[in-house]
């Protein structure tokens, strides 16, 4: 064994020097010399490709949703048993946060035909039920009456008379309610779009959406992978995974990904990595964590019979 390798791998304060200065040397670079979008966006958009064309590729991440779900069906519970109770909080406050939405982008959503078809069929079983509610009882025959009087006989006649007719009047009813609600059904979308985009709506609308982290939390696990095998996951991983090739087949992809990367880097313009993390506390907070995980992998590494064939070559 070399002296120089004995001395790394006995003495860590070498290695943990090294690491200190490529980290100081990473953060001291301008961030326009650790970015460079002519040559890295060429390189990404090339290893994309290559990744969402290989067939492996897909049957990995298939293979993996399976791993997962089977995990996953050997949970029990609720979603709530799962979820940190301090994450809960928080997640309750974001989704009851005040929020207006806009009239365009409402009505956009629910200006469909599935949303007519829906609200039709619900104008109309409310409607119709509605009406029928209205159609008088038939009386039933007083009890222990042997035989009808004359008045009985009337009534009786008058009974099927304004049963028969009430059955025409039903359908005349049911006729008259689906063309109001062919008119009704632009009103009652108007209305809808009007009150979710209501000012005095906000509060209802906010209590509405952390109601539903509430109900989402307290419903079985066994209950969502039931959805989620309803979506066919094999089905979901081959359909995103066209669409992924979709996207790198278009040909203005690199030159999207050039001008995306061009303008980071024009806004950083001459900082350096360092100034351009200042303020965000992500070297103070992250670079001792860094620091420790690369010198306990260099340590690792330099003990390896590869690192010590490559020093001995390199020391020839």
């Amino acid at each position: 064994m070399s002296g120089m390798l004995q001395r790394l791998r006995e003495d860590s304060v070498h290695i943990e020097r090294l690491v200190s200065l490529l980290l100081e040397d990473l953060l001291n670079r301008p961030v326009r010399d650790l970015v460079e979008p002519a040559w890295l966006g060429p390189r990404f958009v090339q290893g994309f490709q290559a990744s969402v064309s290989e067939e492996r590729t897909e049957a990995w991440v298939r293979s993996q949703v399976q791993i997962a779900l089977a995990r996953a069906q050997k949970e029990e519970g609720s979603l709530r048993d799962r979820v940190p109770g301090e994450l809960i909080a928080p997640v309750r406050q974001l989704a009851s946060r005040p929020y207006q939405p806009d009239r365009i982008l409402v009505r956009a959503i629910l200006d469909h035909g599935a949303m007519h078809k829906l609200l039709r069929q619900v104008l109309m079983e409310t409607l119709t039920e509605f009406g029928r509610s209205l159609k008088p009882a038939a009386q039933p025959a007083p009890r222990g009456s042997k035989k009808r009087s004359t008045f009985g006989s009337l009534m009786g006649a008058a009974q099927d008379m304004a049963t028969a007719v009430g059955g025409v009047m039903e359908k005349q009813v049911e006729g008259k309610v689906r063309e109001f609600v062919d008119g009704a059904i632009f009103r009652s979308l108007d209305l809808t779009v009007d009150k979710l985009c209501a000012d005095d709506f906000v509060p209802d609308f906010a209590e509405w959406r952390a109601g539903i982290v509430d109900n989402l939390l307290a419903v079985d696990f066994e209950k969502y992978l039931d959805e989620v095998e309803k979506l066919d996951p094999d089905g979901l991983v081959s359909e995103l995974s066209a669409i992924l090739r979709g996207l790198a087949a278009w040909e203005g992809l690199g030159d999207q990904v050039e001008s995306l990367l061009q303008a980071v880097v024009d806004e950083a313009g001459e900082s350096r990595l360092r100034d351009f993390l200042e303020g965000s506390g992500l070297e103070e907070e992250w670079r001792p964590q860094l620091e420790e995980f690369l010198v306990v992998r260099a340590k690792d590494f330099v003990s390896t019979p590869a690192f010590a064939s490559w020093l001995s070559d390199l020391e020839d």
